[in-house]
């Protein structure tokens, strides 16, 4: 869910020491393409197919990568990677389009997904989790002052 891949960019942006924007930016991208090609516009059969691949990563990263310089690229496709790795719990085609994928049929609208999560507890503490921890670690920044 979007909480989730937020927390992720958070914990990477805090961890890792990626740019804050562009990382949170390449961690909903996926979602923001696929979702709305598919479920907005019915362009597409899936909410996972184009950018949830390595190459949209790839290719996006690039793109990120000739119009703000390599510092904001790297802490995009850090961003991008964590949501790809949050997904893999489900269907990713990683190799698309270069291998051809049974993309799952029925896909399920907005409201359905944040249903289905809102009713699994495990999802729900997952997410919860992250998100406390997100918190966390950014209160934790705040007052621990700058690292030297």
């Amino acid at each position: 869910m979007i909480f989730g891949h937020l927390a992720i960019s958070i914990l990477q942006h805090r961890y890792l020491r990626a740019d804050l924007a562009p990382t949170v930016a390449g961690g909903v991208f996926p979602d923001v393409v696929d979702k709305t090609l598919c479920q907005v516009l019915h362009l597409t059969p899936s909410g996972r197919m184009a950018a949830h691949s390595l190459a949209g990563l790839v290719i996006s990263t690039a793109a990120v990568g000739l119009v703000w310089g390599r510092q904001v690229a790297w802490s995009w496709a850090l961003g991008y990677l964590g949501h790809l790795l949050a997904d893999a719990g489900g269907f990713v085609p990683w190799l698309y389009p270069l291998v051809r994928y049974e993309f799952p049929s029925g896909e399920r609208g907005l409201l359905q997904i944040l249903r289905q999560t809102l009713t699994d507890p495990a999802a729900m503490r997952l997410e919860l989790l992250l998100c406390t921890w997100a918190m966390c670690a950014m209160v934790g920044a705040t007052f621990s002052g700058p690292k030297r």
